[in-house]
């Protein structure tokens, strides 16, 4: 069963661009000006992994209770949240071995459609999910498909050395970005279901790449309250926890502001 969790929209969305951000259980989509990269409007549905089996159907059921993604926008993004993908320093990737990385990774390689971005000397793979794809790109000419990875190291890249985690959460999963020196060590998708097992995750990537927790700034943003055990957690043994910053200004509809901004900044912030 689809649920809308958010439906924000100005009254005038007319030049803006649409972003469409696709993963397992859940749709965003967004449009900003290509000029100011102002936010003028956004949604967000979820749904379970057995719905999405007939993608088709669950896609048009999505559209019933959309705006968004029944218009028509000159330019379309499409950002792919699924799990199948993996980062590879660049020195090492070569186009020839891509379908064996998918295969080494996941365990099978089906003849899906393989895509890359480059970033920071890192190469970015993944492959396009079938149905899913056919039917978004379908819909508005696209101008470019990137992952979710790509979008998150191109926003938290700053200049300082220093070590830092960056925590961005869905409804049931969350994907950890770990920087030691100011060097990407890992990025990952992780399934969670108490805030006990996200503290473990983060305690254990930090033992593992040999950073220390009490200096660390590890950095949440995405669907958190604060009113939850989750960020009771988090902040209770974390000496260095905090929310990722906001831009306010970015979000011209209304509708944003009675809300947390952290909610959309995971999507409609970070640019592609």
């Amino acid at each position: 069963m689809v649920q809308k969790t958010f439906g924000i929209y100005s009254d005038n969305l007319e030049g803006c661009n649409l972003f469409i951000e696709t993963g397992d259980n859940y749709i965003a989509g967004w449009c900003k000006e290509p000029e100011t990269k102002a936010v003028k409007a956004f949604e967000l549905f979820s749904f379970t992994e057995a719905d999405a089996d007939d993608f088709e159907k669950l896609f048009k059921e999505i559209q019933w209770h959309s705006r968004l993604l029944t218009a028509r926008f000159e330019k379309m993004y499409c950002i792919w949240g699924h799990e199948k993908c993996v980062c590879i320093p660049e020195e090492f990737y070569t186009p020839e071995i891509a379908a064996s990385y998918i295969e080494l990774m996941f365990g099978e390689y089906n003849g899906e459609e393989i895509y890359s971005n480059t970033i920071f000397g890192n190469v970015i793979l993944s492959v396009l999910p079938g149905a899913v794809s056919k039917e978004i790109l379908n819909r508005n000419n696209t101008s470019a498909h990137i992952h979710k990875y790509f979008q998150l190291i191109k926003g938290q890249e700053n200049e300082m050395q220093e070590n830092k985690v960056h925590i961005i959460f869905y409804h049931s999963h969350f994907i950890l970005s770990v920087y030691k020196e100011g060097k990407l060590q890992l990025i990952k998708s992780y399934s969670y279901k108490a805030a006990e097992d996200v503290l473990y995750v983060v305690l254990n990537s930090c033992n593992m790449y040999e950073i220390p927790v009490a200096t660390t700034k590890v950095y949440a943003g995405g669907l958190i309250d604060i009113s939850s055990p989750l960020f009771t957690m988090l902040n209770t043994y974390l000496e260095h926890f905090s929310f990722e910053p906001v831009d306010k200004a970015l979000y011209q509809a209304e509708g944003f502001h009675a809300h947390p901004l952290r909610y959309f900044a995971s999507f409609c912030q970070y640019d592609v």
